[in-house]
């Protein structure tokens, strides 16, 4: 009897449970994010002009204009907030992320802590990460009137080695008790070209949005909407990352922007061989291919820095400045090696090998190794003060109300600042990773 009442339990647990993954499976899909259709950029901003100022005049800030931003074709559902704020996520949905969010760190886990070897550098800087991440919860109580605390936002930045540095080496930063909690995970985003491109089934889709990524559009720029998407994560007080330096680089140093010979245009790794001509005249062009040792033989950019500015909008128009903690990795390249002539990724040859090596009879130098080296927090306050005292008082985007979103010229000078100020910082710690890693 108590036989029959066990397997009862158990089928009806079952049935439970597929229920449960379905409905939240479904929940996911409905509420998945959607990347931007719209076609143009959304960075096109003009000067204007009098009869006593030329254009060209670097004292006149530029006025932007809306009439070439084309609008991007994101329905009302997604722009709603229970993306970013937890207090209105729907259960299902709140289900479907814990879903995403357990098995994926469970399974990444698996694979770099028992197949090859995962570290930390255990010092002060990654206990403050963690003391940030791991108490983030205190900031959401009342104070004496019972009026709500506003959440302090933190930005993790990093180096991009490879395309599988998240989930890999994000989902290995915090205990295990709390990496597969959505309440203590980060918000990523990843270029929709990859993750949220129309030939991957909704499903997919709604399973890497359930794990807390959005979409990013690359060559919109700094006033897209979905960047603006993004920040409402940080303006609620989420844990956000960015790979700063807007693709994948596997040098012993930050790779990101390099300044390109004159007749040049930058390409992709899936233009490699093509030819591309202007459209002013039919004079063929040099065409150079990212991450490649042509790339890296160029200089950096002396304008931009190398890494993308968004970053310093997100800082610099918060709610209230976020913590900014850099940290550096290397190792993940020997799983996704990079071709150095066409800049393309692929699994290495002896992917199975190099994960069982005790087993295949490989060698033990073929195992995956990772080392992760935290910073010390960056600080802002001065730049921004600096700003508005030359200015006036920053725009601040927030969670639940329209703001201004379009950036002005002397705004991305500060964001240059800014980011600037992170280069220096990761990139440091870049090449002191890397260095530890060859001795």
């Amino acid at each position: 009897m108590a036989h029959q009442y066990i397997q009862k339990c158990l089928r009806y647990t079952k049935y439970a449970a597929g229920t449960v993954f379905v409905t939240s499976m479904t929940s996911a899909w409905y509420y998945r994010p959607l990347a931007d259709t719209s076609t143009g950029t959304h960075d096109n901003y003009k000067h204007t002009t009098n009869n006593n100022t030329q254009a060209s005049n670097q004292n006149q800030a530029p006025i932007l204009s809306t009439d070439s931003i084309a609008t991007p074709k994101i329905n009302d559902r997604s722009s709603q907030f229970f993306w970013s704020s937890r207090d209105e996520v729907p259960i299902l949905l709140s289900w479907a992320r814990s879903i995403s969010i357990g098995v994926t760190t469970l399974a990444i886990r698996l694979l770099m802590n028992t197949y090859g070897k995962y570290e930390i550098k255990d010092d002060v800087y990654y206990h403050e990460f963690l003391r940030v991440v791991l108490e983030r919860d205190i900031d959401t109580t009342t104070d004496g009137e019972g009026s709500r605390k506003e959440r302090q936002g933190l930005l993790t930045i990093s180096n991009h080695r490879s395309l599988f540095d998240d989930p890999g080496i994000v989902s290995c930063l915090l205990p295990l008790p709390q990496a597969i909690q959505p309440k203590y995970n980060r918000w990523g985003i990843c270029s929709q070209e990859y993750c949220f491109n129309d030939a991957l089934p909704g499903i997919i889709k709604g399973y890497l949005g359930a794990g807390q990524v959005l979409p990013i559009c690359r060559g919109k720029g700094i006033n897209q909407q979905l960047l603006k998407d993004f920040s409402s994560c940080l303006a609620c007080g989420e844990w956000c990352h960015l790979f700063p330096e807007g693709g994948v680089w596997q040098w012993n140093e930050l790779g990101g922007r390099r300044e390109l010979p004159k007749n040049a245009i930058i390409g992709a790794s899936s233009d490699f061989g093509k030819v591309s001509t202007t459209s002013d005249n039919d004079d063929d062009r040099i065409r150079i291919i990212p991450a490649t040792t042509q790339q890296r033989a160029l200089p950096v950019n002396p304008s931009k820095g190398k890494l993308k500015w968004g970053t310093g909008k997100l800082i610099a128009h918060a709610p209230i400045i976020p913590k900014v903690i850099p940290f550096a990795h290397v190792g993940m390249e020997k799983l996704l090696p990079q071709d150095e002539i066409t800049g393309k990724t692929r699994l290495r040859d002896n992917l199975l090998r190099s994960m069982l090596p005790s087993i295949l009879g490989g060698q033990e130098e073929d195992k995956l190794r990772v080392k992760v080296q935290f910073g010390q927090e960056i600080m802002f306050d001065d730049l921004i003060q600096e700003h508005e005292q030359k200015y006036g008082k920053l725009w601040k985007y927030g969670p639940n109300e329209e703001e201004k979103w379009i950036s002005s010229y002397e705004e991305r000078i500060l964001y240059n600042k800014i980011v600037q100020r992170i280069e220096d910082r990761l990139d440091i710690l870049t090449k002191q990773v890397c260095q530890d890693e060859k001795d």
